[in-house]
C-alpha cells in the first residue's frame, strides 16, 4: 500500500513511513526479494534489481547518483547513464509504491540533491536484522549466556537464503563482509551449543561446517570438543590430524597454539567438563576469528591484546605472499580500534624475519602533497630496490620541468615504475608495504593502488591497508573492489575488545588485576575501543572518575599546559601532519620542547620532526580552537612556510585564513600546475575547479578551463559530459577575452578537441582563425581544416589544406620539430594526407606519406609518434581492404602500445587486427571484432564511429552475414547524418545496397563517391 500521503501521525519516531497494510520487506541475503504483506513485488529487469540491491545494502543513507552510475556499469557507464538511472528509479518507485500519485513525493525511494536514499526501517532489511542478531549472540557468548547466544545466532542464520546474486564489483566488498559475518555467526552458534552441552545435537551440522571451512581453527576446536565430550576421543584426535595435514600440505605450517593446546588436553584427558571454565582452546574472544594456518616466529608487541586471531591471519598472509605470490589485506575499523597497532605488530614480525617493511601514511587533517602516500613508499624503497633512478618516478619528487605538454601516457609509465620498484624490492626476501589511514588518501594515490592491484600478484609483497569504514566514499569503494578481485585478498574488521581482553589491557597498564566493575564501565563507555580505553586509563585521577570521552581527555591535557607550549601545539593541529620543528618554531617564535606532559600527546617520528601521537589527538586539538584563532594560525603557518610547504598546502592554509583571498588563488593555481607535473590529475582538477570559482577575468579563467579540458580527456574520457561542459565554457570565454589577447593555444586545443568529438563546424571555425598565422600555428590551422575536410568527405579540400600545412612545416628549422612529432600537426599531417590520398585513389602517394610519417617518428625517437604512424598505416589498409597490410600494422601498433603503456593504441590495434581476421574469412572472430570496437570508443571518442562501423559492415557482408551488415550500415549512416561525418557514407551505402539488394542505395553511394572524388570507393560499385 502506498505511503504517498502518509500524515505525520503515521510516521515512526525515526521518520520511517508506517505502511497502512504492512511494511515492505527487503531481502538481500540470497536472491533479491522484496515483499509487501508476504507477496513478492515485480521489480523490473536485472539492472533495476542491481540498483535496488545497492540501495538496500546502504539503506537509510544518501547514495550519490554518480556513485550509483559507476557501480551499476562497473566503472564503464555508457553515455546518458544518468538519464537511464533516473528511469530505473522511476520503475522501482512504481513497484514499491504503486498507489503514489504522480506529483506526490516518494516515501521509500527518496530523491536528494545529487543522490537517492532507500528509507526503510531497520527491521525490514534482512541484512540489518542479521547483523543485529549476530551482535546479540556475540555479546551473550562473551557473557557466558550459552542458550541465549545459540538462539540469537540461529535466528540470524535463518535469515539467509543463499549468497548475494549480483555480479557487480561494487557489491563484492559487501558480499565478502556478509559471507564472513555469516561464517562467524555459524561458528558462534556451534561454540555456544558445545559450551551449553548440546554437542550431540549439533555434531552433524558442525562436521559439515568444518568441511566447508577447513581453515577456521576455532570451528575445528569446537568439533574436537564435541567429539571428545561425546566419548569419541579417537575421532577428536583424527579431526586434529586432518587439520594438521591440511595446513602442512597447503601452507607448510603447523596449527596455531590454541588448537595444539586442545590436542594436548584431549590426549591427556584434561579437557574442561561442560560448565567448567573455558580455556584458551575452547573459547575465542568473540565468535569466528580465524586463527589461520600458523604464525611466524616472534610475538606481537606488548600492548597488542585481544588480536591474536587477526595477527595470526596477517602472519599467514605474509608467509603466503613470499611463497605463492603477492597478497592484499585491508584492516577496516573505527578510529582507535587498533588498526595501526595491528599493522605495526605484523611489521615487527616481518622485520624480525628479515623481511623489508615500508610505510606510507596519509594525514587525516590538512592538505598533503599529491601522491603523498606513494612519495613516502618510493623514498623508502628506492635504495632497497637497487634500481637506477627511473625518470618515470619523477612525479614523486619535484616533478618534471614546467611547460611540457600533458602526456596522456605518462601516468601509466609512472604507475608501472612504482610497480616495478615494489617487485624489485620484494624479489629477494619479500616485502611488507603498510598504507596507513588509506581513507585519507588523495584520489591519485588511490588510482595508483588500483593499478598495483593488477600487478602485485606476481610479486612477493604483502600490502596492508588500514582505513576507517569507507562505504560512503565511492573512490574507496572502487579501490577496495579492485583489491577484492585480487586472489588472496582478505579484509579484517576488528571489533571492540571483549571483557577478557579489556581486563588484559587494564592489567597491562596498571600491573594489577582489573576489577569487574571497572571492566564493565570501560566496556560501556568505550565499546571496547582499545585506544579509548588506554586514554581513559591514562587520564584517570586518584580522586575522581575518568573523563567521559577522549576529546575531553585531550582538552583537559591541553588546558593544563602553559600558553607558549599550547601555542605550538595549536599550530601543529592546524598543520594536520608531521611538521618540521624549524618551521613550527618559525610560525610560533616559540621553542619546541617535548616535556613529559607534552610527550603523551606528541611524538618524534624522525630527527627534527614532530606529530601528534594519534589522529584523534590532532582532531580534538583542532576542534578546540575558536574560529578566529584557527584562521590566524592557518595564516601564520602559511606565511612561515612559503619556501617549505607545497603549493597545495599553502593553498589549503590560505583558504582557511581570513582576508588572504589573493594568496589563496595564487597558490591554488600553483597547486594545479604542480599536481599536473606530478601526474596527480584528479588532484589538479580539484584545484582547478576551486580556481575557476574564484576567477573573474576571462583570460585567466580561459587558461584554467583549457587546463581542465586537457586533464578531463585523460581522466573521464573525451566524450564525457564533463569535457563537453569545460569546452563549452572555454569557447564562451574565448568570445569575451580582450581582442588583442593571444588565444592561439586556445584555438588549437579547442579545435583539436572538437575534431575528436565530431563537432566539425566548431573545429572549422576555430581552425580558420589559426590558418592565417605563420609557422607552426598556421600549419596547425591548415592541419585541422584538413582533418575536418577528411571526416566530412570534402577530400580535395582536405588534400589542399594538409599540403599547405606540410609546406609550412618544411620551412621551419627541423630542430623546432624535434619532440613534437606525435603531439602537434607535424607527423599527423602526413598521416591524414595518406588517408585522403588513399581515398582519392592515389595509393602510391598515400604510401609515400605513411613512410614520411614513420621516418619523422624515428628521427624524433618518439614512441607516441611511432605508434600513431602504425595506427594510420592500419587505418589506410582498412580503407583499401588490404587484409595483410592491416594485420601487420595492427600488430605493430598494438605491440608499441603495450610496451609503452598507451591503451588507446592497444585497443585500436585490437580492432584492426580482428577486422583483418574476419575480412580474411574467419567469421569466428565477429564477436571479438565487435568487442574491440567498443573498446576503441569506450572513453567517448566520437569521431571515426562511421569509419569503424563501415569497416565492420563490410566484414559482415564478406562473410555472408547480410542482415547484420545492413544493420551496421544503417547505424553508420544515421551517425553520418547526425554529426556530418560523411567520409565513409558512400561505402556504407554500398554495403547496405549489396546486403539488401537495393539498387537505389548502390546508386546513391556511387553518386556520393563520385562527388567526393573518392575513386577508391567509386571503383567498388557495379557499372
Amino acid at each position: 500500500m502506498s505511503t504517498l500521503s502518509c500524515p505525520p501521525e503515521r510516521l515512526s519516531r525515526r521518520g520511517y513511513p508506517l505502511l497502512v497494510f504492512g511494511a515492505v520487506r527487503f531481502g538481500v541475503l540470497g536472491p533479491l526479494r522484496v515483499e509487501r504483506d508476504g507477496e513478492p513485488l515485480a521489480l523490473g529487469g536485472p539492472r533495476q534489481r542491481d540498483l535496488l540491491t545497492l540501495l538496500v545494502l546502504r539503506a537509510n543513507r544518501v547514495v550519490s547518483a554518480g556513485w550509483l552510475v559507476d557501480a551499476l556499469w562497473d566503472g564503464r557507464p555508457p553515455a546518458g547513464a544518468h538519464i537511464t538511472l533516473r528511469s530505473y528509479v522511476a520503475v522501482l518507485r512504481r513497484a514499491l509504491e504503486p498507489e503514489r500519485g504522480r506529483r506526490a513525493p516518494a516515501e521509500l525511494l527518496r530523491g536528494h540533491t545529487g543522490g537517492y536514499e532507500l528509507s526503510a526501517p531497520p527491521d525490514t532489511v534482512d541484512a540489518v536484522r542479521f547483523t543485529a542478531l549476530a551482535g546479540h549472540g556475540a555479546r551473550a557468548l562473551a557473557d557466558g549466556e550459552w542458550e541465549a547466544a545459540e538462539r540469537h545466532f540461529a535466528d540470524a542464520l535463518a535469515l539467509w537464503r543463499g549468497g548475494l546474486t549480483t555480479d557487480l564489483a561494487a557489491v563484492r566488498p559487501d558480499a565478502t563482509r556478509l559471507a564472513e559475518a555469516r561464517a562467524e555467526a555459524g561458528e558462534g552458534r556451534f561454540t555456544a551449543a558445545v559450551a551449553a552441552g548440546r554437542h550431540q545435537a549439533v555434531l552433524p551440522d558442525l562436521r559439515q561446517f568444518v568441511a566447508a571451512h577447513p581453515e577456521r581453527e576455532n570451528a575445528r576446536a569446537q568439533l574436537m570438543l564435541a567429539l571428545y565430550r561425546a566419548g569419541r576421543q579417537t575421532d577428536a584426535l583424527a579431526v586434529y590430524d586432518e587439520g594438521r595435514r591440511l595446513l602442512a600440505d597447503e601452507h607448510g605450517v603447523e596449527p596455531g597454539e590454541a588448537l595444539r593446546d586442545l590436542h594436548r588436553r584431549v590426549l591427556a584427558h584434561t579437557v574442561p567438563p561442560v560448565g567448567g571454565k573455558a580455556g584458551a582452546a575452547t573459547r575465542t574472544r568473540g565468535p569466528g576469528r580465524t586463527a589461520g594456518p600458523g604464525r611466524a616466529a616472534g610475538g606481537p608487541h606488548a600492548t597488542l591484546v585481544g588480536r591474536t586471531a587477526e595477527l595470526s591471519l596477517l602472519t599467514d598472509l605474509l608467509a603466503a605472499s613470499g611463497r605463492d605470490g603477492g597478497r592484499f589485506a585491508a584492516i577496516v575499523g573505527e578510529a582507535g580500534i587498533g588498526k595501526t597497532t595491528l599493522a605495526d605488530a605484523l611489521a615487527r614480525r616481518a622485520a624480525d624475519a628479515g623481511v623489508p617493511v615500508a610505510w606510507g601514511r596519509c594525514p587525516d587533517l590538512g592538505q598533503a602533497p599529491p601522491f603523498w602516500l606513494w612519495t613516502q613508499v618510493v623514498r623508502a624503497l628506492a635504495p632497497a630496490g637497487d634500481e637506477e633512478a627511473d625518470p618515470a618516478l619523477a612525479g614523486f619528487g619535484t616533478g618534471p620541468a614546467t611547460g611540457a605538454d600533458i602526456d596522456p601516457t605518462a601516468r601509466f609509465r609512472t604507475y608501472d615504475a612504482v610497480s616495478a620498484l615494489v617487485h624489485a624490492t620484494a624479489r629477494a626476501r619479500g616485502l611488507v608495504l603498510v598504507l596507513d589511514d588509506l581513507h585519507a588518501a588523495d584520489a591519485d594515490s588511490l588510482l595508483l593502488l588500483r593499478y598495483l592491484a593488477t600487478t602485485v600478484r606476481t610479486s612477493r609483497a604483502l600490502v596492508v591497508a588500514t582505513l576507517r569504514p569507507y562505504e560512503h566514499d565511492p573512490a574507496l569503494v572502487a579501490a577496495l573492489a579492485d583489491l577484492a578481485r585480487s586472489p588472496g585478498c582478505r579484509q579484517l574488521r576488528p571489533a571492540g575488545l571483549d571483557a577478557d581482553a579489556v581486563a588484559d589491557l587494564v592489567r597491562e597498564h596498571t600491573g594489577a588485576p582489573a576489577p569487574a566493575d571497572l571492566v564493565r564501565d570501560l566496556l560501556t563507555r568505550t565499546g571496547g575501543n582499545p585506544f579509548f580505553i588506554t586514554e581513559l586509563l591514562t587520564s584517570a585521577e586518584p580522586t575522581g572518575a575518568p573523563p567521559p570521552s577522549v576529546r575531553d581527555t585531550v582538552r583537559r591535557r591541553l588546558h593544563a599546559l602553559d600558553d607558549r607550549t599550547r601555542d605550538w601545539l595549536d599550530v601543529l593541529s592546524v598543520a594536520g601532519r608531521d611538521l618540521d620543528v624549524d618551521l613550527l618554531e618559525a610560525a610560533t617564535t616559540t621553542e619546541v620542547r617535548l616535556t613529559p606532559h607534552v610527550a603523551h600527546l606528541v611524538a618524534e617520528p624522525g630527527a627534527g620532526v614532530v606529530r601528534f601521537r594519534h589522529p584523534l589527538f590532532a582532531e580534538a586539538a583542532y576542534a578546540d580552537l575558536a574560529p578566529t584563532r584557527r584562521a590566524d594560525l592557518h595564516a601564520r603557518l602559511a606565511d612561515a612556510g612559503r619556501h617549505v610547504l607545497t603549493p597545495a598546502e599553502l593553498a589549503h592554509h590560505y583558504d582557511r585564513a581570513r582576508g588572504r583571498e589573493d594568496e589563496h588563488l595564487r597558490w591554488t593555481l600553483e597547486a594545479a600546475d604542480d599536481a599536473t607535473r606530478r601526474l596527480a590529475y584528479e588532484d589538479a582538477l580539484a584545484h582547478l575547479d576551486r580556481a575557476a570559482a574564484l576567477l573573474t577575468a576571462p583570460e585567466r579563467e580561459l587558461a584554467v578551463q583549457l587546463h581542465r579540458t586537457s586533464l578531463l580527456q585523460i581522466t573521464v574520457g573525451i566524450g564525457s559530459d564533463a569535457v563537453d561542459l569545460a569546452a563549452a565554457r572555454a569557447r564562451e570565454l574565448l568570445a569575451r577575452v580582450d581582442p588583442g589577447a593571444d588565444v592561439r593555444h586556445a584555438l588549437w586545443t579547442l579545435g583539436e578537441l572538437a575534431c575528436n568529438r565530431a563537432e566539425f563546424a566548431i573545429a572549422a571555425d576555430l581552425a580558420g582563425r589559426l590558418a592565417s598565422d605563420d609557422g607552426v600555428i598556421g600549419a596547425a590551422g591548415h592541419y585541422l581544416l584538413g582533418v575536418v575536410g577528411y571526416f566530412t568527405g570534402r577530400l580535395v579540400e582536405a588534400d589542399r589544406h594538409l599540403t599547405a600545412a606540410i609546406d609550412r612545416l618544411r620551412e621551419l628549422d627541423p630542430r623546432e620539430l624535434v619532440g613534437r612529432a606525435g603531439r602537434t600537426p607535424t607527423l599527423a599531417t602526413y598521416d591524414f594526407r595518406a588517408l585522403v590520398r588513399s581515398l582519392l585513389g592515389d595509393a602510391a602517394a598515400a604510401r609515400s606519406d605513411l613512410a614520411a610519417a614513420h621516418a619523422l617518428a624515428e628521427r624524433a625517437d618518439d614512441p607516441y609518434g611511432r605508434a600513431n604512424a602504425t595506427l594510420f598505416a592500419a587505418w589506410t589498409a582498412v580503407q583499401e581492404h588490404d587484409v595483410a597490410a592491416a594485420l601487420a600494422a595492427a600488430r605493430r601498433c598494438r605491440e608499441i602500445g603495450r610496451r609503452q603503456h598507451m591503451p588507446h593504441f592497444v585497443t585500436t590495434g585490437d580492432f584492426y587486427a580482428e577486422w583483418a581476421a574476419v575480412r580474411g574469412g574467419d567469421d569466428s572472430r565477429l564477436t571479438a571484432m565487435r568487442a574491440a570496437r567498443e573498446g576503441v570508443h569506450r572513453l567517448g571518442l566520437r569521431a571515426t564511429r562511421t569509419i569503424s562501423l563501415g569497416a565492420m559492415a563490410d566484414a559482415y557482408l564478406v562473410t555472408g552475414h547480410h542482415a547484420d551488415a545492413a544493420a551496421l550500415a544503417d547505424e553508420g549512416l544515421a551517425i553520418a547524418e547526425q554529426v556530418g561525418e560523411r567520409v565513409f557514407a558512400a561505402e556504407l551505402h554500398r554495403v547496405r545496397g549489396l546486403a539488401t539488394g537495393d539498387p537505389a542505395d548502390l546508386a546513391a553511394g556511387a553518386r556520393l563517391a563520385e562527388a567526393q572524388g573518392a575513386d577508391l570507393v567509386r571503383a567498388r560499385f557495379p557499372r
